[in-house]
């Protein structure tokens, strides 16, 4: 798939591809970012379901720390 600043969206740093008082035009991840599968699941839920994850497209440097974990792979004890 090819990157899209679409999968940016919700990221901490994408408040760097838009409009921001320190004239940053592109978050520096953007340019050597590539389009992933990750396992995601709430940042204070259970890991202890593998019906609790769900499976996204999006940036290998995509974060969203304090609102949901993206996982390359689920759990070993859930596989």
């Amino acid at each position: 798939m090819k990157k899209d600043k679409k999968y940016c969206i919700g990221c901490k740093d994408d408040y760097y591809n838009h409009d921001n008082p320190q004239s940053v035009n592109e978050c520096w991840g953007y340019k050597t970012a590539k389009v992933v599968k990750r396992y995601c699941i709430g940042w204070w839920t259970p890991m202890d379901k593998k019906e609790r994850f769900w499976e996204v497209q999006t940036h290998n440097c995509h974060t969203e720390t304090g609102r949901t974990a993206f996982l390359e792979k689920l759990p070993s004890h859930l596989v």
